[in-house]
């Protein structure tokens, strides 16, 4: 089986996945507080397990990239252990990063996101992926994937519900790493951005209007959810459902085929 992890290839070898089409998937999160029961480290190791895996189990279709850890965070700054990076030099490092992979002859690229403060930056550098070169880059973050289970599974309400630290990231951390949770010290639902029908905030659905406050000003845990409707067993099926549909979605990539350019504009005569 082809190796599904771009850290462990010889150069030669990531040579070949290129000439055998493989897609890139690149891993981005956050390394940010999660209340009082979850480490700093949540964003990384759920966007990581479900992309690694998805690899694993892709038979060569997906080759995932090494982690990009850190994030735009600047929201979260009044809570120790949060790493926040500015958004432009965000943007420009994950352009970096999937561009090396468009110069070696990767033309499918996806951003798989743990952070919900990246996603839309994310969005505009795969735009700029696609508007810059002849590669095609899309971007999710990895909860939206998981959705089918989570509608079959979800106990908090919506909105607000599942939104950080919350139901869905502490019953994933709950199925991979329970070991480092504490769930004596989860707090019971907290909404602090959600505030009327304009304004609120969940991972499956946000008001009209987009408003991040300082988290600092607004939440005491920093939790924003029900931490303590999570289960292992609801962590296990959402990761399984995300990983499921990456796949799917790789093979619907790697086999789309782009209709070529077209030039509407008036050309002055002699040009």
């Amino acid at each position: 089986m082809p190796k599904h992890l771009d850290r462990t290839l010889t150069w030669t070898e990531a040579r070949d996945r290129a000439a055998q089409g493989a897609v890139i998937v690149i891993p981005v999160a956050a390394i940010e507080q999660h209340g009082h029961h979850l480490p700093i480290d949540v964003d990384n190791v759920l966007v990581e397990h479900v992309t690694e895996e998805a690899a694993r189990r892709s038979a060569g279709r997906l080759l995932t990239a090494p982690m990009i850890h850190y994030g735009f965070n600047e929201h979260n700054m009044g809570f120790p252990g949060t790493i926040t990076v500015r958004e432009t030099v965000f943007m420009d490092f994950c352009y970096d990063v999937a561009h090396s992979f468009v110069r070696q002859g990767f033309d499918r690229l996806i951003f798989i996101n743990g952070h919900g403060s990246n996603q839309m930056l994310l969005n505009l550098v795969a735009r700029r992926i696609v508007n810059s070169t002849q590669a095609l880059a899309a971007s999710a973050a990895h909860w939206w994937l998981a959705k089918r289970a989570v509608d079959e599974r979800r106990a908090s309400a919506f909105p607000g519900g599942m939104a950080h630290a919350c139901e869905f990231e502490t019953s994933m951390y709950l199925y991979l790493k329970p070991e480092l949770v504490d769930m004596s010290k989860a707090t019971g639902r907290e909404t602090p951005s959600t505030l009327n029908e304009w304004i609120y905030d969940d991972l499956f659905g946000s008001g009209p209007f987009h408003f991040v406050n300082r988290w600092s000003r607004i939440s005491e845990s920093g939790v924003e959810g029900d931490p303590q409707l999570a289960t292992p067993e609801k962590g296990r099926a959402f990761a399984e459902c995300a990983i499921e549909n990456l796949i799917s979605f790789a093979r619907f990539f790697r086999e789309y085929t782009p209709p070529p350019d077209r030039d509407f504009n008036y050309q002055p005569p002699g040009l």
